[in-house]
């Protein structure tokens, strides 16, 4: 889960520090000299990366900024960073034995990742006090984390596709929320409130609600679908959340709704209702065709700015560029604004309502991480995916 506020001010002030080095990597991107727009580097850097032997040519499949300067991003084998927003990255693991999923840096030194060690192993989790250049296991029993979500170094989550779980002492020990029957997607904002994706065996959806670490649950919002495909909520305000819901997929095409609350589930917006051809009608009351558009594709990410910004994020393998909409007030309008980056899939990062990182995730030529400072309308490659060794 990208771009998280604080995360953003946890990054901020590491800007303070005397030096902007990554911990554990040689020096090979400092902070750059005078003139940094004109000496900023271009394409790969001068970097060659090792994939995992079993996972095909280098690829993305993580992106994390802790503020405008300082981020890495994460494959098949490798991570690499910067500290100056992308004008100079150096390799920070390159041994080709981890696959990251998902980064949760919370400092500029401590940080957990999931990562596998072959294709077809499920996700182990890892910690690093060093920015990233080794790791140690973190035990989490006889199961595999989809994602993780840590409030500090000692309380964090981990979802499964059915579960959902929590420790209090750095993963040493991991507790079984309890968590409605038929869960898909849960969220925790802060230790004791969190929001739930239920889906219905008749098809649809029920949003719900805890505000005591999931001891209760309540109803917020019920919406109605021919299936139950699955979600995703987005949100570092337990009163303001936004939660993705979709609907069928077919001829590369997905259907999909897009609701925000701003009062704690008291009141809820559609702002995206976007049926399609080939996914049949998108969850929730019929909305005239075009009337709630929302990126083409299927949705592939959400960033979130307090209750400020919100950035969607979709690709389909119909279409050779990324697409991308947003919003700037909170959920009051929304737009969808010209095709991005070259690519299908991709992760994003966001900082600030106007500045954000996106990595495409879906390889193929183009396949890197882009920088926008005007909120999305225009990305710029700031680190090209070098080819295999």
């Amino acid at each position: 889960m990208a771009g998280k506020g604080r995360l953003a001010k946890l990054g901020a002030a590491l800007l303070l520090c005397a030096s902007l080095l990554m911990p554990g990597a040689a020096g090979a991107a400092g902070a750059a000299p005078s003139g940094a727009a004109a000496s900023c580097g271009t394409g790969a850097h001068g970097l060659r990366l090792s994939a995992m032997k079993d996972t095909g040519a280098p690829h993305m499949q993580a992106v994390q900024f802790l503020s405008g300067s300082i981020g890495r991003a994460a494959g098949n084998g490798f991570m690499v960073g910067t500290s100056d927003g992308g004008c100079h990255w150096q390799a920070i693991y390159n041994t080709g034995k981890l696959s990251f999923s998902q980064m949760e840096f919370l400092t500029n030194s401590v940080g957990y990742v999931l990562a596998k060690t072959s294709a077809e192993k499920q996700n182990t989790l890892l910690k690093t006090t060093n920015g990233g250049s080794s790791y140690t296991w973190v035990p989490t029993g006889q199961y595999g984390f989809d994602r993780i979500d840590f409030i500090n170094e000692q309380t964090g989550f981990g979802f499964t596709r059915a579960f959902t779980f929590k420790t209090t002492n750095g993963g040493k020990t991991w507790t079984k929320l309890a968590t409605p029957p038929n869960s898909r997607y849960v969220h925790f904002v802060t230790e004791s409130k969190g929001w739930d994706i239920t889906v219905l065996a008749t098809g649809g959806y029920i949003v719900k609600r805890t505000v005591d670490g999931g001891l209760h649950w309540t109803d917020s919002l019920k919406v109605q679908a021919d299936g139950s495909y699955g979600g995703a909520i987005y949100g570092n305000d337990p009163a303001d959340v936004w939660v993705l819901l979709y609907g069928g997929s077919g001829m590369s095409q997905t259907s999909y709704s897009l609701y925000h609350t701003t009062d704690a589930g008291a009141h809820w917006k559609q702002v995206i209702s976007n049926s399609t051809a080939g996914g049949g009608p998108a969850p929730g009351p019929k909305i005239a065709p075009g009337k709630l558009p929302g990126p083409a594709g299927r949705p592939n990410d959400m960033a979130v700015i307090g209750r400020k910004a919100a950035f969607l994020l979709a690709g389909s393998g119909a279409l050779d560029r990324l697409q991308f909409g947003r919003s700037l007030d909170n959920g009051g309008t929304w737009s969808n604004l010209a095709s991005g980056p070259p690519g299908f899939e991709g992760k994003l990062s966001f900082v600030s309502e106007s500045t954000g990182y996106l990595a495409v995730t879906s390889g193929g030529p183009g396949s890197g991480v882009y920088k926008t400072v005007d909120g999305g309308k225009m990305w710029k490659n700031v680190f090209l995916l070098p080819e295999a060794e």
